[in-house]
């Protein structure tokens, strides 16, 4: 039996991976990377669902800034 997906992701997977090797191609000593703006919106969406689920769920413990 399958149920309806936890989670729907807008990051496609040619998305992630082009974001890993971005980054795989950029210098341990650097401070940015440039990356596909839409591709980092997605990220972040993505990032923003999982937190919610999460918090519907019980189970976060977000990091405080430091």
């Amino acid at each position: 039996m399958t149920g309806r997906p936890l989670l729907q992701l807008y990051t496609t997977l040619a998305e992630f991976e082009d974001l890993h090797a971005r980054h795989d191609r950029t210098r341990s000593t650097s401070k940015t990377v440039t990356v596909d703006r839409q591709a980092l919106i997605h990220i972040l969406m993505d990032h923003a669902r999982m937190l919610e689920a999460l918090r519907k769920a019980g189970r976060i413990d977000v990091a405080e800034p430091s």
